[in-house]
């Protein structure tokens, strides 16, 4: 049995593959130990042989200031490094903004005599008695974490090596950035290695438990985590830095699956839970990718899944701000207390109550988690808002899921729209608790004719996170311009790249033979700033194949212009799983809908049919409102819309 766990601020979700039979749940996850709601999974299971997990420790470590104390050891005169950033704003016209603090204190930045030239060479060594000085210095000021980001490290780490061993005998964790981030940029390859430092001690041991728990109940010796940039890897081979996203990057990679078996190339994924909605696109089969993304407004420079998120979820709450306007989150009512309908000592409005109130959720919708709706309680919350609006209940509740659908309008076009993507040219894969609920209304505004519910919709991220390949990825910055022997510089790299990639699976004891290698490199034109990722090939023309993807990026090429240059040599080594298939739809008899229930909707109230899914037949088809109930979602079928089932289990709304 292969187990993949998926921690939400809301719910913890569970999916098993036995005998090619998937299996999903929902268990309430538990904010103040989130490791906790996961050693419960593990030791009501039996003999499993994989575990492959995802998490957002890293990510809420890292929001709520929650890390160790880091100090910042940099060359002599770049002390400030952190503090001076880059010189932009996060407002443009705004003078008194304001940039996120650091996570390093000011006062433990140190910096350390020594000088690399851009090519590594060195200028000024690092000495022995000085490396081993700064090391005691360091941790008599009380830090808990050490992050080393030297100028022009990418090219030679001697140095940040050597500051490593003076500080191997304190047994103080060491982040180094030539090994974390071997790449230009030194303010953006500082800030990612101190987040990392930042985040170390407590997703190791966050890591650690988890690790206990599963051998402690027979479990292999280790497991997987998803990373940011898709894809799993074993706990003891990643950096906890390359986690920062790694429940969102299961729904993208559970997308790129459903894409591959539904023969549809573009995708615009939409995965809403109970605390936040999560938005990125797959184009021509492609997940969008971006190495320069930012948490909280810290540059993080590792690549991962272009994945646009906001606070809008079942639990986000409705509030009415000074200026006498219904707003919607972000701040949300999590687990504990949850929405008022759970029951468990909330009070506040939510928009799960909405959706209770408005007839789209059922008091036993929840069953599976153990809660039963409670909708007097959420009427009582939305009572108190209305009176606070000066509105009716019925107009609170619409109100509240008409500002939730344009927050995530404007989130869906910040992740597709403003980056150039047709999503007319999409379909809306919805998932998630809370996505199916809203998906369908969301197309209508955004002109998608089509919305996807998986299978197992309530639980994807989790699958996807079963299903997702083993993953490693490593980069290096070399600054080379192309010619015709430029190939040999960036094949002795990859070589290099591949040998440690093939030991890192031998370690994990995986089939190497059936390893795909992916190489890539970062290209621009000479003199610029910014830079496109292209696949290698070593017999193609890669000056050519920038010129193509430039002009299709930016409408235009500059081919008698400045040379191209290789900025940096990526290289991904991907361990694919066993090919599965998504359970079709065996039923062939129609079945009548089990209830008919009284929504409401903007135009006023109508009665639509209930149906449960695992009831659907093959040639199922009807026209809305319709309210279709699964584990662990529900799907809302608006009026002018149409729902049919496919072949592979996925239901299609045409939206009309």
């Amino acid at each position: 049995m292969r187990v993949a766990t998926d921690i939400g601020g809301t719910f913890t979700d569970v999916v098993t593959l036995e005998a090619n039979q998937i299996r999903g749940w929902k268990v309430l996850s538990i904010p103040d130990s989130p490791d906790r709601a996961v050693t419960e999974i593990i030791k009501d299971l039996a003999d499993f042989s994989s575990f492959s997990h995802g998490t957002t420790v890293a990510t809420n470590a890292l929001l709520e200031r929650k890390g160790a104390k880091v100090a910042f050891i940099t060359t002599r005169g770049f002390k400030d490094l952190l503090y001076i950033a880059r010189q932009r704003r996060p407002r443009l016209y705004d003078f008194d903004c304001s940039r996120t603090t650091p996570v390093v204190s000011r006062n433990l930045c140190f910096e350390v005599a020594e000088r690399l030239a851009p090519d590594g060479t060195v200028i000024l060594p690092l000495s022995l008695s000085d490396a081993f000085a700064l090391a005691d210095h360091v941790v008599e000021s009380g830090a808990e974490a050490v992050a080393i980001c030297l100028l022009f490290s990418y090219k030679n780490p001697a140095h940040e090596i050597l500051l490593q061993k003076a500080f191997k005998k304190h047994g103080i964790p060491v982040s180094m950035s030539s090994e974390i981030i071997p790449e230009f940029r030194e303010f953006e390859r500082a800030s990612t290695t101190a987040i990392n430092a930042f985040i170390q001690p407590v997703v190791q041991s966050y890591v650690q438990e988890i690790r206990k728990a599963a051998r402690k109940v027979g479990g292999p010796p280790d497991y997987d985590i998803m990373k940011s940039a898709g894809g799993v890897a074993a706990s003891g081979e990643i950096h906890p830095v390359e986690i920062l996203v790694s429940g969102p990057a299961g729904g993208v990679s559970g997308g790129l699956l459903l894409a591959r078996l539904t023969g549809r190339k573009n995708l615009v994924t939409f995965d809403m839970g109970g605390t936040s909605a999560d938005f990125s696109a797959i184009v021509d089969n492609t997940p969008l990718w971006t190495d320069e993304g930012e948490i909280d407004g810290l540059p993080v420079r590792i690549p991962t899944l272009d994945i646009t998120t906001i606070g809008a979820g079942g639990g986000s709450i409705a509030w009415m701000d000074k200026g006498g306007a219904l707003r919607v989150g972000p701040q949300s009512a999590g687990s504990e207390p949850g929405p008022a309908c759970y029951g468990r000592g909330g009070t506040v409005p939510t928009v799960t109550d909405a959706n209770l109130l408005s007839g789209l959720l059922h008091p036993e919708s929840f069953s599976g988690t153990g809660i039963t709706l409670d909708p007097d309680r959420a009427g009582l919350a939305f009572r108190s808002l209305a009176l606070s609006a000066d509105l009716s209940v019925e107009e609170a509740v619409l109100g509240t899921r008409s500002v939730v659908n344009a927050n995530m309008l404007r989130g869906i076009r910040r992740a597709t729209v403003e980056k150039g993507i047709d999503v007319r040219d999409c379909s809306l894969l919805a998932f998630g608790g809370a996505g199916p609920l809203h998906a369908a209304e969301l197309a209508k505004e955004l002109g998608i004719r089509e919305v996807l519910v998986p299978p197992m919709a309530g639980m994807f991220s989790a699958l996807g996170i079963l299903l997702s390949a083993v993953r490693l990825d490593f980069g290096e910055t070399v600054f080379a311009e192309w010619h015709t022997g430029t190939w040999q510089v960036v094949d002795r790299i990859l070589d290099r790249f591949k040998e440690r990639a093939l030991q890192s699976f031998q370690r994990q004891r995986l089939n190497i033979r059936d390893t795909v290698f992916k190489p890539f490199l970062d290209l621009r034109y000479k003199g610029q700033s910014f830079h496109l990722t292209i696949p290698y090939d070593k017999e193609a023309d890669m000056a050519e194949r920038f010129y193509q993807a430039f002009e299709k990026r930016y409408g235009y090429t500059l081919e008698n212009g400045p040379a191209v240059e290789v900025v940096t040599v990526r290289f991904s080594a991907i361990m694919p799983r066993e090919e599965i298939f998504l359970p079709g739809v065996k039923n062939v008899s129609s079945v009548p809908p089990f209830a008919e229930r009284t929504i409401l909707l903007s135009s006023g109230s109508a009665s639509a049919p209930v149906y449960k899914r695992e009831n659907l037949w093959r040639s199922f088809s009807a026209k809305g409102p319709v309210v279709i109930e699964d584990q662990g979602c529900t799907v809302f079928v608006p009026s002018e819309c149409e729902v049919s089932v496919e072949g592979n289990g996925c239901l299609k709304v045409i939206v009309g």
